[in-house]
């Protein structure tokens, strides 16, 4: 029987620059779908260094488990209406959330999602917004982010969610 208690991951949290990225990009990609690796090498390059958006890493004993990417603002979902443009304007947007499967269900990405937060805050943005596709109840149970609508992308249909930190 599996317990419902959190067994937290002693990991650290930073936010990385370009000196992160390669053994990062060596420690995650091995998650990821081989077709797009080149794709997930360039986004943490992108986040590492420019200063509109940020690229966390959790650490654990020397490896690199997981990562979150946040960017200050992101072209609202296709066919918003005005005040959903005008909303997502004020807020960050979480791009991107992983961690490694062997290290899931200890506290890793609710470290990595309280980054987003402080980083959102820090760069005097309302709240934050995200697009997913399967993890909608997760973040709304745990995290208390709300359902905002459904979009389309790549004929796939996603969920938005938006969190007010202010």
């Amino acid at each position: 029987m599996r317990s419902n208690k959190l067994t937290a991951l002693p990991c650290h949290i930073i936010p990385a620059g370009p000196n992160d990225v390669p053994q990062a990009f060596q420690d995650l990609k091995r998650d990821m779908n081989p077709d797009f690796v080149h794709v997930f090498l360039d986004k943490l390059q992108r986040y590492s260094v420019k200063p509109d958006r940020a690229l966390f890493l959790a650490k654990y004993q020397g490896k690199y488990i997981g990562f979150a990417t946040v960017i200050n603002q992101s072209p609202a979902p296709d066919n918003s209406d005005t005040a959903t443009i005008r909303l997502l304007q004020k807020y960050a947007c979480g791009t991107g959330l992983m961690v490694l499967p062997e290290f899931r269900h200890k506290g890793v990405a609710s470290k990595l999602i309280q980054q987003w937060h402080i980083w959102t805050l820090q760069n005097d943005l309302s709240g934050i917004w995200l697009v997913t596709r399967q993890m909608s109840d997760w973040y709304q149970r745990l995290f208390q982010y709300t359902f905002y609508g459904t979009t389309i992308r790549h004929g796939v249909k996603k969920t938005i969610l938006t969190k007010s930190l202010r």
